[in-house]
C-alpha cells in the first residue's frame, strides 16, 4: 500500500450548489451526489474530494489543505472571478516554491503550492 499525501478531504459547505460550482469552474472538479447532503469527487490518483453540507461553517476552525498548481496567479485570477477571496497572495517558501491562501464562499481557508 502506497501513502498518500492526501487521502480525502471534506469540506463543510452551506450551499452544495454554489460549492460545487465554484469548485468546478476554479479547478474544473465535477463533484457528484454522494448521498443525502453530499458531493464526492474522485481525482483517479487515489484522492477524494467531499463536499458536505452543513448549517453553518466556523471560520478557521477546518482543515487547511494544499493544492498543487502550475501557476498560482492563474488559479487566484480565477478565485477571484469565480466569488473567492484570496486570503494570502502568492508567498515564496525558500527552496520549494511559493504558496498562496484564498477563502471560498463559506469562508473555508484552502492553500495553493507552486514548486519550483
Amino acid at each position: 500500500m502506497t501513502n498518500q499525501f492526501i487521502g480525502h478531504v471534506e469540506i463543510p459547505v452551506t450551499d452544495l450548489e454554489q460549492a460545487k460550482d465554484f469548485y468546478y469552474n476554479v479547478f474544473e472538479w465535477e463533484l457528484k451526489p454522494f448521498g443525502r447532503g453530499y458531493y464526492l469527487f474522485h481525482t483517479r490518483s487515489g484522492v477524494t474530494i467531499g463536499l458536505r453540507k452543513t448549517d453553518a461553517v466556523i471560520s478557521g476552525n477546518n482543515t487547511i489543505f494544499h493544492i498543487n498548481v502550475d501557476n498560482i496567479e492563474t488559479y487566484l485570477d480565477r478565485i477571484k472571478t469565480f466569488g473567492g477571496k484570496v486570503y494570502r497572495e502568492k508567498t515564496v517558501i525558500p527552496v520549494y516554491g511559493w504558496y498562496a491562501l484564498f477563502k471560498d464562499a463559506d469562508d473555508n481557508t484552502i492553500g495553493l503550492f507552486q514548486s519550483h
